[in-house]
């Protein structure tokens, strides 16, 4: 394994004194062989949009132990209440109980277990595609093992409103219909994403017209969602840097959005969502994010910068996508971002996991070494309210097919299930991170 970073090694020492150990991720994903990584035009599966709203509240849901929602949050109420906030804590910043770490289940036989029964429980999730549910081991796997899904591309702009107020849910109900059915909670992911747009909304000028889309999107999705989806990723991916690993200019990103708004259409769309749902958890979710780096620093200000204008954000997302092209981060650098993130009386959450082998850039040993510490960082951290790994095994990862990732149609072996959707070692690891081993 590589040697540790600078970074790396100062993290280590400050957690030390109470903050938890964990990983790194991202970009988004588009459909299969889609291409797209998380600085590219094309989305991949892994999308990264999930925005804060995204990542369900999770967990936490069933349990009393933790803070109230997150300043400026705007009522998220007694959902909010429970995802897992640190004991004592209350309000925007608060820091109450700061050294409670989650108490794992005594054994267990799947992971959607050993989360449910961790104290506070942690929901275990999945992205899901439609073409998936076609295939009787791939529904099997992700029923046994998870209770949070994601819908990998159904719930992106161009999917469910092609054309300007006309909106097509079928795909994406289809999930829903079938996680529900299963006892799963849903994240809504995404509404408001730079990729995966249609071409007339890339199209629109000037911001009343790009309001009035923002707008109408939001409260038709939500709205047809109301009654089976409370977690959503508002924002996905709204900054970016010279290189899809963090680091170097960190920025706005350009997009239709930024470009007639400015940045104004960030708390714009959390205003909407909020205003369409109150009980709703909603999310900004990025990528590369997980390191100690310029984009970490950048999107937390950012993020302060929105809880303190009183913006309804209750969380934020980490993808989670670590390998080329995006970061790597270990154990340690994640936990220290978990944490400060988690310190301005926000949920966080992993939303988009996968670790990819091609190339060579991230060994075996050290793909082990990042599932279990960052899932570990996760896990000790009652405000970490989800864990969900983009996609159920090797043979479909988005991964495969993108050229950014470097696998030129080879298997990314990036995930915790093999082609024949048996468990792997990276599975082994990520158990014992649950039942904290």
């Amino acid at each position: 394994m590589r040697s540790a970073p600078l970074t790396l090694l100062l993290s280590a020492f400050l957690c030390a004194s109470g903050c938890s150990d964990g990983g790194d991720g991202g970009g988004e994903t588009g459909g299969a062989g889609s291409t797209s990584g998380p600085g590219s035009t094309t989305s991949g599966p892994g999308s990264t949009t999930s925005g804060p709203g995204s990542t369900t509240s999770g967990p936490g849901d069933t349990t009393s132990t933790t803070v109230g929602p997150t300043s400026g949050s705007g009522g998220a109420g007694g959902d909010m209440a429970g995802s897992g906030g640190m004991g004592g804590g209350g309000g925007s910043g608060g820091s109450g109980g700061a050294d409670a770490r989650r108490i794992p289940a005594a054994s267990a036989s799947s992971l959607k277990e050993a989360g449910s029964k961790a104290n506070p429980p942690i929901l275990i999730g999945a992205a899901i595609s439609g073409s998936g549910l076609n295939d009787a081991n791939y529904k099997r796997v992700a029923a046994a093992e998870h209770d949070y899904v994601t819908a990998e591309n159904e719930m992106k702009w161009d999917a469910l409103e092609p054309n300007p107020g006309s909106f097509n849910y079928g795909a994406a109900d289809n999930i829903v219909n079938w996680a529900t059915s299963n006892g799963m909670k849903v994240k809504g992911h995404t509404l408001v994403w730079h990729n995966q747009l249609p071409g007339w909304v890339n199209s629109l000028s000037g911001s009343t017209a790009v309001e009035q889309a923002i707008r109408r999107h939001i409260e038709n999705v939500m709205g047809h969602f109301k009654s089976k989806i409370k977690h959503w990723d508002v924002v996905n991916e709204a900054v970016i840097t010279n290189s899809d690993t963090g680091v170097g200019n960190p920025r706005m990103r350009p997009s239709v959005f930024f470009n007639t708004m400015g940045e104004r259409f960030l708390d714009f769309a959390f205003q909407v969502a909020r205003e369409q749902d109150p009980e709703a958890k909603l999310y900004y979710n990025d990528y590369s994010i997980d390191a100690l780096n310029d984009k970490a620093d950048f999107v937390y200000n950012m993020v302060k910068g929105m809880v303190e204008r009183g913006v309804p954000i209750d969380g934020v997302g980490f993808q989670m996508h670590i390998g080329p092209p995006n970061n790597e981060a270990g154990g340690p650098d994640v936990a220290a971002n978990l944490k400060r993130f988690s310190d301005l009386g926000l949920e966080v959450l992993i939303s988009e996991m996968d670790i990819n082998r091609c190339g060579g850039v991230v060994t075996a040993e050290e793909q082990l070494t990042y599932y279990h510490d960052i899932v570990a960082a996760c896990f000790a951290l009652p405000k970490c309210v989800a864990i969900t790994f983009w996609g159920i095994n090797d043979g479909r990862s988005w991964l495969n097919s993108w050229s950014g990732a470097l696998c030129n149609g080879q298997s990314s072996q990036s995930l915790l299930f093999n082609d024949q959707y048996q468990k792997k070692e990276t599975y082994n690891k990520v158990l014992d991170a649950l039942l904290g081993r």
